[in-house]
């Protein structure tokens, strides 16, 4: 035997992903055929004539609600006409982004003001991805994301 050999090596512990690693994955709001949709929520049990209003109004009405899909907290957002699912807790400290102002495009954590870009997850102030977003799409009253 030979004792100027290392010991073979461990593989490491597999960690999970700090929330900006995880946007930085999932960065791209693009649907994609390897993956299932499946259902947010539908707009027809939240508020009767929503969806009709949601869509004779696009430019000026908006919603917000925070969903649970799988074992994601999602913050589902229609803002200028346009749907979006981005994760619903800021990664500055947990704050939950769907009770936070939407307004130009973004969506401001009500702790602490952070604010991201709806459609990317980019935190405006320091322009990294640290929000992760998520294929969205309306399909009659029901809104369904894609989750990787």
């Amino acid at each position: 035997m030979n004792d100027s050999q290392p010991p073979p090596s461990e593989p490491e512990p597999k960690r999970d992903l700090y929330p900006n690693e995880l946007a930085q994955q999932n960065h791209n709001a693009q649907p994609r055929p390897d993956l299932p949709w499946h259902a947010a929520f539908d707009l027809a049990e939240i508020e009767a004539g929503l969806a009709e209003r949601l869509a004779a109004n696009p430019d000026t009405e908006s919603f917000v609600r925070e969903t649970l899909v799988g074992d994601r907290i999602l913050a589902v957002i229609f803002h200028a006409g346009q749907w979006f699912a981005i994760d619903g807790i800021c990664t500055h400290q947990g704050g939950p982004l769907a009770e936070g102002h939407v307004a130009d495009g973004c969506v401001t954590c009500p702790w602490h003001g952070w604010q991201y870009e709806l459609a990317s997850g980019t935190q405006t102030s320091s322009g990294q991805p640290l929000q992760a977003v998520f294929p969205i799409r309306q399909n009659g009253t029901l809104i369904e994301v894609q989750l990787p």
